[in-house]
């Protein structure tokens, strides 16, 4: 498909230098013919001149005829010659200019699209979720939008636009001398299929995909911000990472939702049925090209239904995935426990859709996406996350209390080995053994956690900070299965006991 024409001008050696080349052969020869046909003109007269007074002056006329018409000739083969010169020069001229700049370009394609394609740097939109060569860039003076403002025939290290002459830088790197701006990031993007803004880090960096995946009140609004509280707190103190949120508004909602949680009120569910992502920059030190984290938090009721579970287009280019299973949506669990549930059932607002049924739309949306068939095992990480073991005692079956107790059983095992054998136990206890034998069937790479988001179960006559509880384990697990951090031994969350009830006396069966 050919590609759009740009507003901008082509280089001078691609357009405009050859049409002088067709203007002057045009032109030149035409006033050389109106300038020669003077001269033929002018002995033509001549020579009637002569023929009117007589011998003697007919022979002179003659003799201006013969001069005017070798005038006439000395400027048809001046013109053809002079011609031929800026013909030859400029063709040369061109032919070695254009050369030149072909070969920038291929040297800038080749080792962007090697650069690119080591380090997995794409430009993704965070509200479709489709994928772009490159975003729309408007221009800053006139806002006219360029589709393609990378070097090419439109000029190597800037585009001029035709609208308001204003150059565009077409590299991230600084070039001087430029009026308006000198790097591309500095210029205003869209998105080209939905037309959003996107800010200037989206093609910059290894993208890493993300999405938190649970039905609807599972906790996992509450569950991203504190984990994402919690990964910057720690990253940024104690390994010297530098991370930040690329778009000012991902920020503004990250900063709104921490102060909510830290006076006691727990965030409201998304309502969001397609997932928009925040991006989370992360960069190491001493790394050279950052990663660019899409964290996708869409509400519970996109895996209501399969037409909700299709919109999900991330699904094509995710690195992990992030299960997020409210306890209080487990038949089993609730049933052993109905009457603690339903005292409760205000504060722990449990999950209305069946864990099963989000599993299989979430699946089905991974085969698709994919292109793999069941039966095959996916390579991509999938951290199952059990939340809210703040309540019913459930610390005391797969939460802290009870990895404490296995660790001083068996001293080989570590926290998120305790922790992976609990949950998954637990799962299996509680009905829910075709899900572990069909996630672990399905996914190559399976880790079970438990957390709790806000740490104690939410009251309104409680305004005290929530203080999460293991919430970033699951987080840095995936980020260090995609590369993009280090997962060291000491940073993992320590062991903290969440603000538990009690476990129950006896378990209830009714």
């Amino acid at each position: 498909m050919a590609l759009a024409a740009q507003p901008a001008y082509k280089i001078y050696a691609f357009d405009r230098g050859w049409r002088i080349i067709r203007y002057v052969t045009e032109n030149l020869f035409k006033r050389t013919d109106v300038a020669a046909r003077w001269w033929f003109n002018k002995g033509k007269d001549t020579l009637s001149w002569g023929r009117a007074k007589g011998s003697f002056a007919l022979y002179w006329a003659y003799v201006v005829l013969v001069g005017m018409w070798l005038a006439g000739i000395v400027q048809y083969v001046t013109a053809m010659i002079m011609a031929a010169l800026f013909v030859a020069v400029q063709s040369v001229l061109l032919t070695l200019w254009a050369a030149l700049c072909l070969l920038a370009i291929g040297i800038l394609f080749v080792g962007t699209f090697t650069y690119s394609r080591i380090y997995r740097i794409f430009f993704r939109c965070p509200d479709c979720h489709k994928e772009m060569d490159i975003p729309t860039f408007i221009c800053p003076t006139c806002a006219t939008e360029h589709t393609r403002l990378w070097p090419s025939l439109y000029g190597v290290l800037s585009h001029r636009c035709k609208t308001c002459e204003s150059r565009l830088p077409t590299l991230r790197m600084k070039i001087p001398g430029l009026r308006v701006v000198d790097r591309r990031d500095n210029i205003s993007r869209i998105c080209p299929h939905c037309r959003t803004p996107i800010n200037a880090s989206i093609g910059t960096a290894t993208n890493i995909h993300i999405p938190i995946v649970g039905g609807p009140s599972a906790g996992k609004s509450n569950y991203i911000v504190m984990a994402t509280q919690e990964f910057k707190e720690l990253y940024e103190r104690v390994f010297g990472y530098h991370i930040s949120f690329t778009d000012p508004k991902h920020e503004q909602d990250y900063t709104a939702s921490v102060s909510t949680l830290s006076t006691g009120r727990p965030l409201q569910a998304t309502p969001d049925v397609i997932a928009h992502a925040f991006n989370l920059k992360i960069q190491a030190p001493r790394s050279l090209v950052p990663r660019l984290a899409y964290i996708y938090d869409v509400g519970g009721e996109a895996y209501i239904s399969s037409d909700n579970t299709q919109l999900q287009e991330y699904y094509k280019f995710i690195n992990g995935i992030i299960f997020v299973i409210d306890p209080f949506a487990i038949p089993d669990y609730v049933h052993y426990h109905q009457v603690d549930v339903q005292r409760y059932q205000s504060y722990i607002r449990p999950s209305s859709l069946d864990i099963m049924d989000a599993y299989e739309r979430m699946l089905q949306m991974f085969e698709g996406s994919m292109g793999l068939r069941r039966g095959r095992r996916f390579p991509h990480p999938i951290a199952v996350v059990i939340t809210k073991v703040d309540a019913l005692g459930l610390d005391y079956e797969i939460g802290s209390s009870a990895a404490r107790n296995l660790m001083a059983q068996d001293p080989s095992l570590s926290e998120e080995e305790a922790i992976n054998k609990l949950v998954r136990e637990f799962l299996n206890r509680y009905g829910l053994d075709n899900f572990v034998r069909d996630i672990e069937m399905q996914f190559s790479r399976v880790q079970y956690f438990s957390c709790s988001a806000l740490g104690r179960m939410p009251d309104p006559m409680n305004s005290q900070p929530f203080t999460p509880v293991r919430v970033v384990d699951p987080l840095i697990w995936l980020l260090s299965s995609a590369k993009a951090i280090t997962a060291p031994a000491k940073a993992r969350s320590t062991i903290t006991a969440p603000q538990v009830m009690p476990p129950p006396k006896a378990t209830r069966r009714l």
